[in-house]
């Protein structure tokens, strides 16, 4: 697929199709706007060797060269800028590329090249990119660069760059829901599944969550099937559409086994021999599809999911495929199904007869597959996707046995449990204000530590933000629903009542570890003082005025004391 079609998504009126907008609500654009300006970077000579096709739509030159001090700028015969910079830093997307030069020393403000050649909107809207190392080094670049290693990258870079001059629209691929996002608590950092896996460098921490560009932003949907929350969620389609849509596709077509693939492969899909027993569904990108769509499908009428792609080993959206295929088999494991219900396969398997006739595309693979016995189950999601993974295993559990009360599961996954070490804590609550998902609760009227694993995302924050280090996280899938929803205590304490008016404001541990921490200091020397440490608030500032000694001296001296 070339980057202009990639921009432009055609919108395909088939049944077959699961990524399209017509088969659910729509999705806001997103609108690139360039005027192809192209910006060159590498050795000139070998720049100006594309400036014949690139000249009519304006073009910048520039060659980096550490060895100089200032930057240097001259016009050629034809009258192209090229600059000679000492550095350069590139970010943007096509029609809004900015690049800077950095000032001698750092002290003043870095150099905008694309103020400099006069450019009316201020950016470039193509670069072309001859360096050895590219400027933008993210696993996806942004639309409208391309870095070129040779002549013939560099004549198909511009080939391709040639075409996008104009308005382009783009699906706002993704959905997001700061208010259960999981990443950040009071500047102690929690999830970053989202911002580590983004192959387009698309996402970055800010704050209590997380910042979004839509214009970098390729639909890859990896960061919503890892985000444990939900708060990251694909909006093209949106779960539910995709999840309804299929189930009625299966059970229309009389079809258990489902294939996802891309608008890369339909002609290869289309020209296979695959059983009529397979239902085949074109997708936006098959990373977009994880646990929740998977387990639906299989509580549904399916017995397998195939999944095709050829993502090389070092692609992030493979590597999040193989983490979650991993994930929900642990999870089957925990019912005894010991199939393979999700698999990963390339193009070769289908162009190739005989690693088809032994592949998970081969009727013999599912012929005896335990869920191919399955009554199907049909569930709304409301596009909530940790109770769309709940009811899809209370679907199966409800079918099969689990082999015990809860499965447990790999590390980072976000299902789990929180041990407490009931020695170390003091019921300071710091992990019941860090927890994004309402897992951790305090007990209201008396000092309690509550938990609702259903909840957990096992995130880390409690973990981190525990100043007593008493909190671990226990990875698992507890299977009864009841249970897994239940408000349960993790440590409780008799309050510690006020010496005075005997009102109950906090517990015994925390006075006897304060007590502890503050012995020997000069302030608390005086037994009226460590009293008063004993005190509610109300009756602490009575103690002090009503004091003879009208309160201690903060601001005498171990010296003075002495």
């Amino acid at each position: 697929m070339t980057e202009q079609e990639h921009i432009v998504s055609v919108v395909r009126n088939t049944e077959s199709v699961i990524g399209k907008q017509q088969l659910g609500e729509a999705t806001s654009q997103i609108q690139y706007d360039s005027r192809g300006h192209a910006l060159v970077v590498g050795d000139v000579s070998e720049a100006l060797q594309l400036a014949t096709a690139l000249a009519a739509n304006g073009l910048t030159i520039v060659q980096i060269d550490p060895a100089i001090n200032q930057m240097q700028k001259r016009l050629t015969d034809d009258a192209i800028a090229v600059f000679t910079v000492p550095g350069l830093s590139l970010d943007g997307y096509l029609g809004k590329f900015k690049a800077l030069v950095p000032a001698p020393g750092g002290s003043e403000t870095d150099f905008d090249l694309g103020v400099s050649v006069y450019l009316e909107s201020g950016y470039f809207d193509v670069v072309i990119d001859l360096s050895e190392k590219p400027l933008m080094s993210v696993f996806l670049p942004p639309f409208g660069y391309k870095h070129a290693h040779n002549a013939e990258q560099a004549r198909l870079a511009v080939d391709e760059l040639l075409q996008l001059e104009g308005e382009f629209e783009k699906p706002r691929y993704f959905d997001y829901n700061p208010s259960i996002c999981a990443h950040s608590r009071s500047k102690i950092t929690g999830c970053t599944a989202c911002i580590d896996v983004c192959a387009t460098g698309a996402i970055i921490s800010k704050g209590e969550g997380v910042s979004v560009d839509p214009f970098l932003c390729q639909g890859c949907g990896s960061c919503a099937t890892l985000c444990p929350s939900g708060a990251m969620s694909y909006a093209y389609p949106r779960p539910a559409n995709a999840i309804d849509r299929t189930r009625a596709m299966l059970a229309s077509n009389d079809a258990c086994v489902v294939l996802l693939y891309t608008e890369s492969h339909e002609t290869l899909v289309n020209e296979s021999q695959l059983s009529p027993d397979i239902l085949t569904l074109e997708v936006e990108e098959v990373s977009a599809f994880g646990v929740d769509f998977w387990l639906s499908m299989l509580a549904g009428a399916a017995c397998r999911v195939v999944l095709l792609s050829d993502a090389s080993e070092r692609d992030p959206n493979r590597q999040t495929l193989l983490g979650q295929m991993a994930l929900l088999h642990e999870l089957l494991q925990g019912l005894g199904i010991n199939e393979e219900a999700v698999t990963l396969v390339g193009s070769e398997t289908i162009r190739d007869s005989q690693l088809l006739a032994n592949s998970a595309l081969d009727p013999e693979h599912w012929k005896n597959s335990s869920l191919k016995t399955l009554q199907a189950a049909d569930f709304a999601t409301h596009n909530d996707k940790r109770q769309t993974i709940r009811l899809a295993l209370d679907a199966l559990s409800e079918q099969i046995n689990p082999l015990n009360a809860c499965v447990s599961l790999q590390s980072g996954a976000p299902f789990g449990h929180v041990q407490v070490d009931k020695q170390a804590c003091t019921l300071c609550m710091s992990c019941v204000s860090s927890c994004p998902a309402k897992a951790l609760l305090d007990g209201q009227d008396t000092p309690a530590l509550r938990f609702v694993e259903a909840n957990c995302l096992q995130c880390g924050l409690c973990e981190a933000a525990c100043p007593e280090s008493a909190i671990t996280l226990t990875p698992q899938y507890t299977w009864d629903s009841i249970s897994a929803r239940q408000i349960k205590t993790l440590h409780d304490e008799e309050p510690f009542h006020c010496l005075a008016c005997h009102k109950p404001f906090t517990t015994r541990s925390m006075i006897d570890a304060m007590t502890t921490k503050l012995a020997g200091h000069w302030m608390f020397d005086d037994p009226k003082a460590v009293r008063r440490f004993k005190l509610c608030g109300d009756c602490r500032v009575r103690d002090i005025f009503e004091d003879d000694r009208k309160g201690i001296d903060v601001h005498q001296s171990d010296d003075s004391e002495a």
